[in-house]
Parts: C-alpha cells; structure tokens; sequence
C-alpha cells in the first residue's frame, strides 16, 4: 500500500491527465505530431501546486502543421502555474533532434533535459501511439543490435549519469551565481528527492536489462520507462521499496503544504542551518541509504551495472 501523500497524488495526476487527453483530443487532429508532459504530472506527483511542463513532438518537415496556440490556450486553461518562459517546454521538438542528437556539441542542455525527461518521466497528453513510437524509436537508438546478452544498457546508463550530474553541477553554478529565478531551498530538495528518483528510475531500468539479447533490452525497457518512476521502483523492488517511498512521501507531503512551501522558498543558501530544510536534507540522505540498499540487495556484486556506475 502506498503512503498517502503518493496515493492522493497519483489520483490527482490521473484525474487531470484525463481531463487534459479528452480537451486536447475534441480540438485536435492528425497524427503527424504528439503532445507530453513530464516534471511532476509525468512523474504521477501533481498537486495543485503543480506547473505544467509540455512540449509538442513531430519529425522536422511537419514542424508548421504543428498547433501552439491551440495547445497553449486548451492547457493554459487548465492549470495555475504555466512552464518557464524561455525555458525546454511549451515548444516544438523536432523527433530528429529528440531521438539522435545524443552526445557532442549538438546536444546542448534543453536537448539533453528533453531527452532524458522523456525517457524517464513523460505522460502523453495527444496520440498516444505516436508517443510511443518516438519513445521506442529512441530506445533503439540507445540499444543496437551489436550490444551483447552479457552487457546492459550502458549508453544509456552514461547518458542517465551524465543528466544527472549535469543538473548537480548547473545547481551549484547557479547558486554561487545568485541566480534568483526560483526559490533556492524548494530546488535544492527536488535535487535531493525528485532528480535523484529520476536517476535512480533510470539507473534500475538499465540493470533490469542484463542477461538479455538486445531485442530483449530493448522491450524491458520499453515496459519499465513507461511506468512512472515511482511506480518503476514499486515494480522492480515490490514491498521492499516502502522505506524510501515513505521518506519520498515526506518530500511529497510538505512541499505541497502551502505554509511549508511558503517558509521553504524564503530561505536561501545562507540559511542551511534552517531547521525545517535540514530536517528535509537529514531525510534526503537517509532516502539515498535506502536506494543504495535496494540496489545491493536486488543486483549482486558481479552484477554489471556496479561496473557500470563506476567505470
């Protein structure tokens, strides 16, 4: 049984999403391109406090067939907060750039965020099918044919690493820089919690793929980046996940409180010794603990995703 905070948000997500996927569908028409959302409603954690991170997918040559307005006014209407102005989301993303611009210069931030937003926690709120199409078109391109029966998904588990510590680093850059464009303590604790159940997602997904054909891989991948990330690790980790989803849970439940929410985003990099953001961090580490035990304890030391992180 889940914690409850997990629990009323999955059926919060769920209800909007519904909501979201029928307006969208009585305006729109054509298959030619699809509309997601990741950050917390693709990660099944909405509350009201929720903004909505969307973008439209279609290959390049069909870019103008592409409805914004639409879209931005169905939406709009539909949530409080509206994604960053300027920022990855509420834009075009040509599914060439999506699924093979991995790596080297081309592949700059917000193709890295949208790619790996989309691999590891993205719902889709217009043609479903052509979502997934894209989706395992680019797991194709993470697992070719030449990778062994012996090996896992390691490019994409370099790629996962690489995101992650990407953000790490951004974060601190943009704290020493004073970067005021969001609440300081409410980012710092979604690195702790939110980023690291998204690598952790993506991390365990990788490993389920060992002893596999690449044909094999490519399908439990498909089935478990699919899933939301919470449920990923519910999925994998059955009951034994409980004690880091109560302390996810946690996270859930006070940054969704509003008098929480309101002192959090008060305090800033020289306030660490706040007592309700390092009661949050002390329960960030411990939430780390216990993925690190629910890897050791699922993958044995000659498991090669141990190799993999290290290596």
């Amino acid at each position: 049984m889940l914690p409850d905070t997990i629990a009323n948000n999955q059926a919060y997500t769920a209800a909007r999403l519904d909501e979201m996927r029928s307006a969208l569908a009585n305006q729109l028409h054509g298959s030619a391109f699809c509309v997601v959302v990741t950050g917390s409603f693709g990660r099944h954690e909405a509350s009201e406090q929720s903004d909505l991170d969307y973008f439209i997918i279609g290959r390049e040559v069909d870019r103008d067939l592409a409805p914004h307005r639409d879209v931005s006014e169905i939406l709009g209407s539909m949530v409080t907060k509206k994604a960053a102005v300027n920022g990855p989301f509420s834009s075009y993303v040509p599914a060439e750039e999506l699924v093979n611009r991995i790596g080297l210069d081309g592949d700059t931030n917000s193709i890295t965020t949208r790619r790996l937003l989309f691999l590891l926690e993205c719902e889709w709120l217009y043609n479903e099918v052509g979502k997934r199409a894209f989706f395992d078109e680019l797991i194709a391109n993470y697992v070719t044919e030449t990778v062994t029966r012996e090996s896992i998904a390691r490019f994409l588990v370099n790629d996962v690493i690489r995101y992650y510590r990407t953000i790490s680093v951004d974060f601190e850059i943009k704290t020493r820089e004073g970067d005021a464009s969001k609440a300081w303590a409410p980012r710092r604790l979604k690195l702790v919690f939110s980023r690291k159940m998204l690598y952790f997602g993506g991390i365990i997904a990788a490993a389920e793929t060992a002893d596999r054909d690449y044909v094999g891989k490519r399908a439990k991948l498909s089935e478990l980046l699919q899933l939301p990330p919470i449920t990923r690790v519910q999925t994998v980790f059955g009951d034994k996940s409980l004690p880091a989803l109560e302390l996810y849970d946690r996270f859930l439940r006070e940054l969704s409180d509003p008098d929480v929410r309101r002192h959090l985003e008060k305090v800033g990099p020289n306030d660490r010794s706040d007592a309700e953001l390092r009661s949050l961090l002390d329960a960030g580490k411990q939430f780390s603990r216990e993925l690190i035990k629910l890897m050791n304890d699922r993958y044995g030391p000659d498991h090669p995703i141990h190799e993999a992180l290290l290596m």
